[in-house]
């Protein structure tokens, strides 16, 4: 489950990025082939036996899926990029560890330096 995290935390950063910095006004469908991965992590993080939070985290979790339905429904860009960024990142980064975002940032960080040589 770790890489699918890590893969669907940069998916989520890269499709924000992407509607932003290009004015990409189709958030909404790009965000649907996540969708499936979405509901895999939330099915996990579910899981009863695995983890034990107070019942709001998961009443929030649950809020989120609903807002990405309704997103979808309503073709509501700033929606979708709100319960994805800001929702299920969140939640993603909870398993993330220090090492990837250091690892992330120099790659990132890096590159960005080498183009502006």
């Amino acid at each position: 489950m770790q890489e699918q995290i890590e893969d669907m935390y940069e998916v989520i950063n890269f499709l924000g990025f992407n509607a932003t910095y290009h004015h990409n006004y189709n958030y909404v469908e790009n965000s649907k082939m996540i969708f499936q991965e979405v509901q895999k992590f939330v099915q996990w993080f579910m899981d009863g036996e695995r983890f034990v939070f107070e019942k709001a985290v998961y009443d929030n979790l649950l809020d989120i899926l609903r807002d990405c339905e309704t997103a979808v429904r309503n073709h509501d860009h700033v929606l979708m990029m709100d319960a994805l960024e800001q929702g299920i990142s969140g939640y993603l980064e909870m398993f993330l560890s220090e090492e990837f975002f250091r690892e992330k940032e120099s790659m990132y960080v890096g590159r960005v330096n080498a183009e502006e040589s």
